[in-house]
């Protein structure tokens, strides 16, 4: 627990208790959770690793240092480290078109003569170099100006193509509208040239809401009597740093696990219910109520890469998938560039599979002597071409809603939820979670408690409140197997 050690003297331990003397910092919230691993292996990882905020709350802002800006009680903003090397896109004119070359429009920049492109974009200047997207066409800029705006965010620019080849020209195919280009250089006239090129990256900012959950458990006044009687049993759960034990009963418990569930379920794959462009809440209640709620990892920024895994994990497809994922993860504070996997119990076993033929490893895999030798070829996680692979089983993707297969498998087992750990260009965690309030947790009294009453009922409720949240800047994967088409 945060804080000096706490002692509770004559008092048995109850589920409000271990909430009110864990959650004094909201930051603990994902701490609590992990006591259910199993039901929320994201937060549990998370917090293991430290991928939470520290300290934040509703007096945060920029100004102090910190990376985060409260903005209202649900709302944080939160820094956007800009880019170095920016990516810009081609994009097509008023006209529609996005490149012109009046005298060879077939063949754009031949004979070194100039033509224009049109891209997303200002950031290029005059005189530097663009690489499109087959890496190898160059273009020169050749006003100093750079780009000149047209409308709807579109920039015009004159180029020619760089080299020392007059029968070079530029493919039509990568300048097509979204095509991507790159500022890598600049050149210069050898004498008394002027100018330069100047660009500064500020960043952004961006936005994350924060999600409020609801939990409750009821029990008449007889089940209550019971349990105190010891005719309801619960279960003890230990605190091994100080060798307490505590007391909860098995609703408690059970309420507490569901938090964490759906707690878990909400920071991976939860969407957010706010617009972009308006800012305002899109989603209501069956009253017209605004459900505010943020987005997960997977539905951050631009949403998931989907990856189908059209016939299960083959030594090529985990080469194909490293592939495409290395340029999206970033190394953490200890150099490790980490990829996290959480597979259905028959795609983890089938990747474990693969990577045992592939044979990763043929040391210490024997255990036991004798007759009694296992070979484990079971591993927690595998290092490839420097990117380290976090791979777990997990009983919540087996859990998944799916559809038969012609091979009688169902299309949720071949799921896979993958995102990457480490820091963002500005040196930021790529992921973490935050709050702001910590639990509330209450009981609506009735007349089985005695005392003040809520109610005259003979039974109380006991309520619990959560609100978390995740900054995510980083690309997650999600691997899947396509049904259509291969339905029964």
């Amino acid at each position: 627990m945060p804080g000096p050690l706490t002692t509770v003297a004559q008092e048995s331990i109850s589920g409000r208790l271990l909430v009110d003397m864990g959650v004094k910092n909201p930051d603990f919230i994902p701490t609590i959770f992990s006591m259910y691993k199993r039901v929320s292996p994201t937060i549990s990882l998370l917090d293991a690793k430290g991928y939470k905020s520290e300290n934040v709350n509703y007096g945060s802002n920029f100004l102090t240092g910190g990376n985060f800006r409260t903005v209202t009680s649900n709302h944080v903003q939160y820094r956007i480290a800009q880019s170095d090397w920016r990516t810009e896109r081609f994009r097509a004119n008023p006209s529609g078109v996005t490149y012109e070359d009046f005298g060879n429009p077939s063949y754009p920049g031949l004979g070194k003569n100039w033509f224009y492109i049109y891209l997303d974009s200002n950031f290029a200047g005059g005189n530097e170099i663009l690489l499109l997207a087959d890496g190898v066409t160059q273009l020169f800029i050749i006003d100093k100006t750079g780009g000149e705006y047209v409308s709807g965010g579109v920039w015009r620019y004159r180029v020619k193509v760089d080299g020392n080849n007059k029968d070079e020209y530029v493919d039509p195919n990568i300048m097509q509208d979204g095509d991507e280009c790159q500022v890598v250089s600049s050149k210069y006239t050898q004498d008394w040239s002027t100018g330069g090129n100047e660009k500064h990256t500020f960043g952004g900012y961006g936005d994350a809401y924060l999600s409020l959950q609801r939990f409750k458990i009821s029990y008449s006044g007889t089940a209550q009597a019971m349990d105190k009687n010891g005719g309801v049993k619960g279960r003890w759960v230990s605190n091994g740093d100080y060798k307490e034990k505590a007391f909860i009963t098995e609703a408690q418990d059970k309420m507490m696990e569901q938090m964490a569930r759906y707690a878990d379920f909400q920071i991976l794959e939860g969407k957010e219910t706010v617009s972009r462009d308006t800012k305002k809440v899109l989603l209501t209640d069956g009253e017209h109520q605004e459900i505010l709620s943020g987005s997960g990892i997977m539905y951050s920024g631009d949403g998931p890469i989907e990856w189908p895994l059209n016939n299960g994990w083959s030594k090529r497809a985990v080469e194909n998938f490293l592939r495409d994922a290395d340029s999206h993860v970033r190394a953490d504070e200890t150099g490790k560039r980490e990829l996290v996997m959480h597979m259905h119990p028959t795609a983890y076993f089938n990747f474990q599979m693969v990577m045992a033929d592939m044979r990763v490893t043929q040391d210490n895999n024997i255990e036991g002597s004798g007759d009694n030798k296992i070979i484990n070829d079971t591993y927690a996680g595998y290092t490839l071409g420097g990117l380290t692979l976090l791979v777990h089983r997990s009983d919540y993707m087996a859990q998944r809603p799916g559809k038969i297969l012609k091979d009688g498998t169902k299309s949720n087992e071949w799921d896979a939820i993958v995102f990457p750990l480490g820091f963002t260009n500005g040196g930021q965690r790529g992921i973490q979670l935050i709050q702001l309030r910590p639990i509330s947790k209450g009981t609506v009294a009735g007349i089985d408690k005695g005392g003040n009453m809520s109610n005259d009922v003979d039974g109380s409720t006991e309520h619990a409140l959560i609100q978390i949240g995740v900054v995510s800047q980083i690309q997650p994967f999600k691997i899947y197997r396509p049904y259509k088409n291969n339905l029964i």
